[in-house]
């Protein structure tokens, strides 16, 4: 007998390829010929659009009622200095020191504003006032309000600084030297 192998068949796998095969890639083309132009343009106008439209949409939001800091106006102030005592009931010829006689000088920086309700329904507003010195710089604010302005109608009255408002760089009542409203917000009522 005769021994024989049988032959196996080869097992070695051949040499990868050098580069991946190409694939041709296809663009959609327009009538210029260059892919992605109308897309581009598609978009451009798409974004031109929305531009337009939140303009509109501002604009007209705005001229109903105008800007709210329009509704505000304020005096240019003036301090004002209170010799007087406190208390109408004070006494210092008993031992108790809860109603003496406040010989401190009161003093306080009053302004006069004005709030006029230009809008077509009844609304509150909230009235920031800044305060500041002769060279234009910030000393301090104060808040001042309205409360269901009827429209058309306009509320009027007088606002201060006092000793107790917070200023800026240990500055004092008597550093003010202009008033300016500098945030009006405007709340629309239902009725």
């Amino acid at each position: 007998m005769t021994e024989s192998t049988p032959e196996r068949p080869d097992t070695t796998l051949p040499p990868p390829p050098a580069a991946p095969p190409a694939v041709p890639q296809t663009f959609p083309t327009t009538a210029t010929g260059r892919g992605g132009t109308a897309r581009r343009t598609l978009m451009v106008a798409v974004v031109v659009a929305l531009l337009l439209a939140g303009g509109g949409v501002t604009w007209w939001a705005l001229t109903d009622e105008g800007d709210p800091i329009d509704h505000v106006e304020v005096s240019g102030g003036r301090l004002v200095t209170d010799d007087g005592d406190a208390y109408e009931d004070c006494d210092d010829t008993d031992e108790y020191s809860y109603n003496d006689c406040d010989s401190d000088t009161d003093e306080t920086y009053e302004f006069v504003y004005k709030i006029t309700n230009r809008g077509d329904g009844p609304a509150n507003y909230s009235v920031i006032v800044n305060a500041f010195d002769e060279d234009g710089d910030f000393i301090g604010q104060t808040y001042i309000g309205s409360a269901h302005l009827a429209a058309g109608k306009t509320d009027a009255d007088k606002s201060e600084f006092s000793e107790y408002s917070e200023f800026e760089d240990k500055r004092e009542l008597s550093d003010i030297a202009s008033v300016k409203v500098a945030y009006v917000e405007r709340v629309a009522l239902a009725n």
